[in-house]
């Protein structure tokens, strides 16, 4: 009798499964939210046991999602002190506007050449959104609203990786923001050049938005880094 040899099955093309949060993750979101829409300031103490409770999760996971965020420069820990949101310094806000020069410029270059396509309705209701919150005098939902339309911006460069790496530089931004002794002051300006700087690329005046771009952040470089410096 012959014996019939099986050849093994080559697994190709199968489509990748992507993990599910974990509890730790999930916690660490919430909190960076919390951060992003301004609702935990800088100095802030976040006490584990009440933030465990709050979150309906151990204290153990707790803490695995406070080294996550303090991997990413938002939060601190000082022995007998405890967890804390962190407070920028004069260099972390140079370090922040930097980073945000090379890749919301080079988004508008990449427009410019051609090499994206913006999209409109995104990029117009984020301005809106935010000259909606000024004229309301909702200044933390104006900031938020500031922080998403230059996320929408350097979204031009279509990469999912550049997306989630802003979005995480712009809630360390946030802590900028939040040590601002008025927000409507600061604020209110800017919402008036998102607008202008939204009319310039979608009428396709790349040159002018790229000048506007530059000045506005050298100018807001330089008031956040006298705000932190206090």
């Amino acid at each position: 009798m012959e014996v019939q040899t099986v050849k093994p099955v080559v697994i190709i093309d199968l489509p990748s499964v992507v993990p599910a949060p974990t509890v730790a993750e999930r916690a660490a979101d919430v909190i960076r939210d919390g951060i992003f829409e301004g609702r935990f300031h800088p100095g802030a103490a976040l006490p584990e046991s009440a933030l465990a409770k709050a979150l309906g999760v151990s204290r153990n996971t707790v803490r695995e999602a406070f080294r996550t965020l303090m991997g990413e420069h938002l939060l601190t820990y000082e022995p007998h002190r405890g967890v804390a949101v962190r407070s920028l310094n004069a260099d972390d806000v140079r370090d922040i506007y930097r980073l945000r020069r090379m890749h919301e410029v080079a988004a508008i270059d990449l427009l410019r050449d051609g090499g994206a396509i913006v999209d409109a309705a995104r990029l117009r209701t984020a301005a809106t959104v935010g000259r909606t919150a000024a004229d309301r005098d909702d200044w933390s939902a104006a900031g938020t609203a500031n922080l998403q339309f230059h996320a929408e911006i350097v979204a031009l460069h279509g990469s999912p990786r550049l997306d989630e790496f802003f979005r995480r530089l712009m809630t360390e931004m946030r802590l900028g923001f939040l040590a601002l002794p008025d927000a409507g002051a600061f604020h209110a300006p800017y919402v008036e050049r998102n607008g202008m700087l939204c009319d310039d690329l979608l009428a396709g005046r790349f040159a002018k938005a790229r000048t506007a771009l530059r000045a506005y952040l050298d100018d807001a470089t330089t008031q956040v880094v006298a705000a932190v410096a206090g």
